[in-house]
C-alpha cells in the first residue's frame, strides 16, 4: 500500500488531468449524441410537416383528384401540369425520406420501399415516375425499382380516393 501511495504522491497532478480529459471526452460523446438525436427528430417533424403541406392540397383542389383514383385512365387523359407537378413535389418528399433513412434517421428504408410500392400502385403516380426517372438520382431510381419490382405483395389497398383499407 505503501508504494501506491508514494506513486499518488508522485503523480497526483497526472491522475487528475487524465480523469479530467477521460470525463471531457465522455461528456462531450454524450453531448454529440444528445445532439445528433435532436437534429434526427428536428429532421422527422420537418418532414412530417412538409409531408401535411404536401397531401393537404389533394381534396382542396379539384385538380388533384385523380391522384389516388385506381382507376385513372392515363392513355386516355394523361397527367396534367398540376398533376405532374403536384407528383413531382411527392416523388422528391420519397426522395428526401429515402436520404433520411439512408443516413439512419427514424424511417427506415423498409418502410419507405412499402410506401414506395403501395404509392406507384396507382396509374398517375407511376406514369409519372416512368417519364421523369431519367432525371433523378440513379440510387433512389434504382432503389425505388427494387421496391416495385418486389414479389412482396401489398397487404393493404388503396378502395377510393379517401379509403385505405387492410384485410382483417
Amino acid at each position: 500500500m505503501g508504494a501506491l501511495s508514494s506513486w499518488v504522491d508522485g503523480n497526483w497532478f497526472n491522475v487528475i488531468q487524465t480523469v479530467g480529459i477521460i470525463g471531457s471526452l465522455w461528456l462531450a460523446t454524450g453531448a454529440a449524441n444528445r445532439d445528433a438525436r435532436a437534429k434526427e427528430i428536428e429532421n422527422l417533424l420537418s418532414l412530417s410537416e412538409h409531408h401535411r403541406d404536401l397531401w393537404k392540397e389533394v381534396p382542396q383542389q379539384k385538380d388533384l383528384e385523380r391522384v389516388l383514383q385506381a382507376d385513372a385512365n392515363v392513355l386516355l387523359t394523361p397527367a396534367t401540369v398540376v398533376e405532374t407537378e403536384f407528383l413531382n413535389l411527392v416523388i422528391v418528399h420519397f426522395q428526401t425520406g429515402w436520404w433520411i433513412a439512408r443516413a439512419g434517421g427514424m424511417t427506415t428504408l423498409k418502410e419507405l420501399k412499402s410506401d414506395i410500392r403501395d404509392f406507384f400502385t396507382f396509374p398517375l403516380p407511376r406514369a409519372v415516375w416512368e417519364k421523369t426517372k431519367g432525371v433523378r438520382n440513379i440510387h433512389f431510381v434504382r432503389f425505388v425499382e427494387r421496391a416495385l419490382n418486389d414479389p412482396a405483395k401489398t397487404v393493404c389497398q388503396w378502395k377510393s380516393t379517401r379509403q385505405f383499407a387492410c384485410p382483417s
